[in-house]
């Protein structure tokens, strides 16, 4: 389900190995359908023509037509960017398992960037999700309430790191003339609320116009400079937009300059010898380029990052202004700042396990042993409220015997009664249901419903969707269930 030319890398190696199995059909459906975000996904048609990929354009009876097992979505802001017939909510419907590869990397420790990695549409909406480490998995399962469908697998961004055709551009060698390259990547000034407090994590555009204006104090050095699309959105703060204008005007006078507004990152990345970046999507790959790099953050307010980055960034140079940026470049012109280099590749073997050049072929290998896999599931089921009308409901509605059904486990807010088997199923603490993979939740007490949801929603991030009512449950049962126990009264079975 492709949108973004700027996320092709985040899939490209997982297409190829789609391309490459003949058990495999893969097509590209291009959502050329504008929504509310533009700025993003306006022309991407080009970058797949250009690169002569074969590509639909997407339509709902399209889709019907070819019945995938799976649909891979890019961006994970649903309405934002898709209009209700390409939904995951409605592809999920459809019967697609929804797959999700993070097109950034989840970075940032907010309670905004928590959301933006654990809660919006399509994560809730996934069948699988795919991220970097065992460490980053960790964090799924702390807040994520789609945790289940989490695997650390790698992602397949990484494995451009083993793609020589992209380790350097042409025309940026070119244009260098011999020069060594630094590569400045901005990421567009974002503004977030910490409570009611608004605060910009990326570094003030201060800083940046002021070291722009030092750039051409140094003709022996090419710097290539990337800014994130979004610079040219009407979403970003109008005040910020302006000052952006004014820097990059400024850069655009400097003939040791040169702008890189490709969707393609990769070969400015890879054929870098020095790296300055602030908070984005590219912050960890650069620890995969060999070479020194420095992460500039807000003087004012340093983000808090995710424990599965924070220390490969903390590898990196550290800086808030533009005399960091001098300094950054006065020391690599004096010696390529070699021990900053080294120290990043040692950080970078412990904290990112999977980059071998394999992680899109794992990704479809899992994809593939889980789809085929895949067959008559029992319903799980987990009731919460482990008391006399759970026992009542349990026995009058035949659950246990129904074979459509498979209770998993009792849960209640009373310790004294953890550990304990009632109706010949065990009582878990409400932390432990973290760990059940279950699909339906059924709150039991009536006059206490809403605190327990409230609890179990907002505080062990449970999805909200399975939690249901008892009453509701029950009418649902009698409905579309209680007939298999019937069947088996009839056929003498119990």
């Amino acid at each position: 389900m492709y949108q973004v030319a700027s996320y092709w890398p985040t899939i490209e190696s997982f297409y190829h190995a789609c391309l490459a199995d003949t058990d495999v059909d893969v097509r590209i459906f291009y959502i050329d359908d504008m929504s509310v975000e533009q700025a993003q996904v306006r022309d991407s048609g080009r970058f797949l023509e250009e690169r002569g990929i074969p590509y639909s354009i997407y339509s709902e009876s399209g889709l019907k037509v070819y019945k995938p097992h799976a649909a891979l979505y890019q961006p994970p802001y649903d309405v934002a960017y898709r209009n209700p017939s390409a939904l995951s909510l409605h592809l999920m419907n459809m019967g697609i398992r929804i797959v999700y590869i993070p097109y950034g990397i989840e970075i940032a420790d907010t309670e905004d960037a928590r959301y933006n990695h654990f809660f919006t549409y399509v994560i809730k909406n996934s069948w699988r999700i795919y991220t970097f480490s065992e460490r980053m998995q960790k964090d799924y399962f702390e807040y994520c309430p789609n945790r289940h469908a989490v695997k650390a697998l790698g992602v397949p961004k990484f494995d451009a790191a083993f793609q020589k055709n992209l380790l350097s551009s042409e025309l940026i060698l070119k244009k260098a003339d011999g020069r060594k390259v630094i590569l400045w990547k901005m990421h567009f000034p974002k503004l977030i609320y910490e409570g009611m407090e608004r605060r910009q994590v990326t570094p003030d555009l201060s800083e940046y116009i002021t070291f722009a204006e030092h750039i051409g104090e140094y003709p022996d050095l090419f710097f290539v400079v990337m800014p994130h699309p979004m610079f040219f959105s009407q979403t970003i703060d109008r005040g910020l937009f302006t000052r952006a204008q004014r820097l990059f005007e400024k850069l655009e006078t400097k003939d040791n300059v040169y702008f890189e507004k490709g969707a393609d990152y990769r070969p400015a990345l890879y054929g870098a010898n020095g790296i300055i970046t602030d908070r984005s999507a590219l912050m960890v790959e650069a620890g995969l380029c060999g070479v020194p790099v420095l992460y500039m953050k807000n003087k004012s307010y340093e983000e808090p990052l995710t424990q599965a980055v924070k220390p490969l960034v903390d590898s990196y140079e550290q800086g808030t202004g533009a005399e960091d940026m001098i300094r950054f470049v006065e020391n690599f012109r004096k010696d390529g700042c070699r021990e900053a280099a080294e120290r990043i590749a040692d950080m970078r073997k412990r904290v990112i396990p999977f980059v071998d050049g394999k992680c899109g072929e794992r990704i479809l290998e899992d994809i593939k042993n889980e789809v085929s896999g895949t067959g008559n599931e029992t319903i799980g089921i987990v009731f919460f409220g482990a008391g006399f009308i759970c026992r009542h409901y349990i026995e009058r509605l035949g659950i246990m015997d129904n074979p459509a059904f498979s209770v998993l486990g009792l849960s209640d807010n009373d310790p004294a009664k953890w550990g304990t088997v009632q109706a010949g199923v065990k009582v878990l603490p409400p932390q432990e249901l973290k760990t059940v993979e279950f699909d339906i939740l059924v709150i039991t007490s009536e006059q206490y419903f809403m605190p327990i949801k409230k609890k179990l929603v907002y505080e062990l991030f449970l999805e909200e969707e399975k939690i249901i009512r008892l009453d509701v449950f029950a009418e649902d049962y009698e409905k579309n269930y209680r007939k298999n126990v019937k069947e088996r009264e009839l056929a003498g079975d119990t």
